[in-house]
């Protein structure tokens, strides 16, 4: 079976503490629910160091380090899956590097091929490498389209643009403007709660009320005409696509970007948001 663990979500803390007094309530939690369901009965802890459907959950600077000693010392895998957050996305190649932590497996996707094709991989330790190498361990781990050459094919191809072009460089560099640019509107704009992220992957999260983070919209009203919606249908009709999740807008502009294209790209937000300033209190 699988137990959900809660966020690091620092913005609507799911134990009601503030960082830094918390002690990083939410990563101790984890080593409580390791223990209570026994060490020995854990096979691992998987995580996305940069949260995505979510709401873009970036969390602070010890909660990895910290779940790796958890990991360690009772003895359970930590599994890194970077399907969103990998390649590039949060300006560095993958984005646990931000917490120089190395993780027992990684899983990766999506940007491993620049998306020309769908193509997902996933990553050992030597360690566990070398297990599955011994007699009688044998891993049976068959897919129909397991290495399938014109896979492997676009992955290389786009792994090499990613280096020839510096893209990811662009992105670490691109996401200090993107960063400063979203902090700036929420500057401007009352219905803009909080602002997060790393690189070109930010969350802007939308509330009716700042001092009470009251939210416009709740997890059941997200297939309902939303005011994130209202925003976004603004947006698109001045050529900017933003996505949203509840009460979060997704920014993750392509990595290619450069600094007109964001300035321009916000500013259409900027405008778009009006819409809610007028409901916001």
């Amino acid at each position: 079976g699988v137990v959900r663990a809660p966020d690091c979500y620092c913005y609507r803390c799911p134990f009601h503490l503030e960082y830094p007094g918390c002690g990083v309530q939410c990563v101790e939690y984890i080593d409580e629910i390791i223990k209570m369901e026994n060490p020995k009965q854990v096979a691992g802890v998987v995580i996305e160091p940069v949260v995505g459907s979510n709401g873009i959950l970036v969390p602070v600077d010890e909660y990895i380090p910290r779940l790796r000693e958890i990991c360690d010392d009772n003895d359970v895998l930590l599994i890194d899956d970077e399907v969103m957050a990998g390649f590039g996305r949060t300006g560095k190649l993958f984005a646990i590097e931000h917490w120089g932590v190395v993780p027992d497996i990684m899983t990766m996707a999506k940007g491993i091929s620049g998306a020309y094709l769908p193509v997902g991989a996933t990553i050992t330790s030597k360690k566990i490498a070398d297990y599955f190498d011994q007699p009688g361990n044998l891993f049976s781990h068959g897919q129909t389209y397991a290495m399938h050459p014109m896979g492997c094919a676009a992955s290389i191809a786009a792994i090499k643009e990613y280096e020839k072009k510096k893209i990811v460089e662009n992105a670490a560099k691109m996401g200090k403007v993107l960063g400063k640019l979203l902090n700036e509107l929420k500057e401007d704009h009352k219905s803009v709660g909080d602002v997060r992220g790393k690189g070109l992957f930010w969350g802007v999260e939308l509330v009716m009320d700042r001092k009470t983070k009251e939210a416009f919209s709740e997890r059941k009203d997200k297939f309902d005409a939303t005011m994130q919606n209202k925003v976004c249908g603004e947006m698109m009709k001045n050529g900017v696509y933003l996505g949203n999740v509840i009460n979060t807008f997704i920014v993750a502009p392509p990595l290619i970007v450069n600094e007109k294209e964001l300035e321009g790209a916000v500013s259409v937000f900027g405008e778009a948001l009006k819409i809610a300033d007028k409901e916001a209190n």
